[in-house]
C-alpha cells in the first residue's frame, strides 16, 4: 500500500466516538471541580475522616453543635475546670480537693467556734456586739445574725447598719475584710418597737496568725430630734472550711 493512500485515509467512526467521549469526560471533571451547584455536597459525598482541624472556621462550632454529654475529662482544661470527685473519705472529713477530683482526707472534723452578745445598746458610732478569736492556719466561713430592736418617736426613719469584720492576713485593721448590711424601719404612732434580723456571711482566707471576728452595729435616725433606742442581740459562728488545691 502506498504512503500517499495511507495519509488520505479518514479516521474511523469508532475512533471519533472514542475521542469525543474522552473529551467530554475530561471536560466534565474540570467542570464538576470548579462549578459545583449550591447545596450539592452532603454527608454522602464527604469521605469519613476527611475534614481536619484546619478546614474548620474559627469560632464556628458552638454548644448547639456538640452532643450532650460528649465532652469528658480528656477534652477539658484541668487548670480551669474542676473535675468531679473521684474518691471519698470513709471517716473524718475532706481536707482538700485536687484538680483531678482526688480528695485528701483528714481524721479531724472541722473546728467550729461560736459566741453571742445580747442586749447591747448601740449608738451613732460603731458599737461592738460580739467578738470571737479564730485559730491561725485555717480558712473559715463566718456567720453572724444580729437582731435589732428599735424604739423611738412616731414619724422617725431609723436605719441600723451591722458589720461583720475579720482583719485580712498580716493586718490588724478591723474592716480590711468586711461585709455590711442594713435594716430600715419607719416608726408609727402607738406602734410597738420594731425589730429585724440582719444576716451576715463572710468567707475568710487562711492566715499565719490568729484572727478575730467582730460584729459591730450603728444606727441613724431621721429626724434625730427625739430619743431613739436600738438594742442588738447577735450570734457569731465560724466553721473551718477545706481548701482546694
Amino acid at each position: 500500500m502506498r504512503l500517499k493512500s495511507l495519509a488520505r485515509r479518514r479516521p474511523s467512526a469508532p475512533l471519533i466516538v472514542s475521542f469525543a467521549a474522552l473529551f467530554v469526560a475530561l471536560g466534565g471533571v474540570g467542570y464538576a471541580a470548579t462549578q459545583l451547584p449550591a447545596n450539592s455536597v452532603g454527608t454522602a459525598q464527604l469521605r469519613n475522616g476527611s475534614v481536619g482541624n484546619w478546614k474548620l472556621k474559627f469560632n464556628s462550632v458552638g454548644a448547639r453543635k456538640i452532643i450532650n454529654g460528649s465532652v469528658g475529662a480528656k477534652q477539658v482544661l484541668p487548670s480551669q475546670v474542676q473535675l468531679r470527685l473521684s474518691s471519698s473519705c470513709s471517716s473524718g472529713a475532706i481536707a482538700a480537693v485536687a484538680q483531678s477530683g482526688n480528695v485528701t482526707c483528714t481524721p479531724t472534723q472541722p473546728n467550729e467556734y461560736g459566741t453571742s452578745g445580747s442586749g447591747v445598746t448601740v449608738g451613732g458610732s460603731a458599737t461592738t456586739v460580739a467578738t470571737k478569736a479564730l485559730a491561725a492556719g485555717s480558712s473559715y466561713l463566718v456567720l453572724a445574725y444580729p437582731h435589732a430592736a428599735i424604739s423611738g418617736a412616731a414619724g422617725q426613719h431609723v436605719e441600723v447598719d451591722c458589720t461583720l469584720s475579720v482583719p485580712a492576713s498580716g493586718t490588724s485593721t478591723p474592716g480590711s475584710n468586711t461585709i455590711t448590711k442594713s435594716l430600715a424601719v419607719d416608726l408609727a404612732s402607738g406602734s410597738p418597737p420594731q425589730a429585724g434580723t440582719i444576716p451576715l456571711v463572710l468567707p475568710v482566707a487562711s492566715a499565719a496568725s490568729a484572727q478575730t471576728a467582730t460584729v459591730s452595729c450603728t444606727y441613724l435616725a431621721t429626724p434625730d430630734t427625739s430619743p431613739t433606742t436600738v438594742t442588738v442581740d447577735s450570734t457569731l459562728n465560724a466553721i473551718q472550711t477545706a481548701s482546694n488545691s
